[in-house]
């Protein structure tokens, strides 16, 4: 997926095509009528669709895994870690991964720059806090 050559939608066409193929040989086999050609090129089209980073599953799995790693970094000094979220258990293992590298990169972050952003937030937060006395001064 990372290699310049890679190219998403051929390779969801591919899967469209292999899916439908495999869904066609099931219910043969089982003694069911294969999918009509209007329902093939459904199911291709949803699978296709994924591509589109506006697509509303894309978007759920996004949400999801962006959740999984908030709670992830919110729970990293307590024993108990998150659940992984439904649908997201195909994925468990390098969603872990990723997590425990984001929490190192965050705690990495936190120590080696903490100073220069105390300094930032100490100016940002006397700023604000002097505009609040002002407008209380006035009222």
């Amino acid at each position: 997926m990372h290699l310049p050559a890679f190219n998403l939608k051929e390779s969801l066409a591919t899967i469209g095509e292999k899916v439908c193929a495999e869904v066609n040989s099931c219910l043969s086999q089982h003694g069911f009528t294969p999918f009509t050609a209007e329902r093939e090129t459904v199911l291709k089209g949803q699978i296709q669709a994924v591509a589109n980073p506006d697509n509303t599953i894309c978007k759920l799995i996004d949400s999801r895994i962006q959740k999984f790693l908030e709670n992830y970094l919110a729970s990293s000094h307590q024993k108990s870690l998150p659940a992984i979220p439904g649908g997201l258990g195909p994925i468990q293992r390098e969603l872990e991964e990723i997590a425990v590298k984001y929490v190192r990169l965050v705690n990495y972050n936190k120590m080696v720059f903490s100073p220069y952003y105390d300094a930032v937030l100490a100016k940002i937060l006397t700023k604000e806090e002097s505009q609040l006395a002002g407008k209380s001064k006035e009222s």
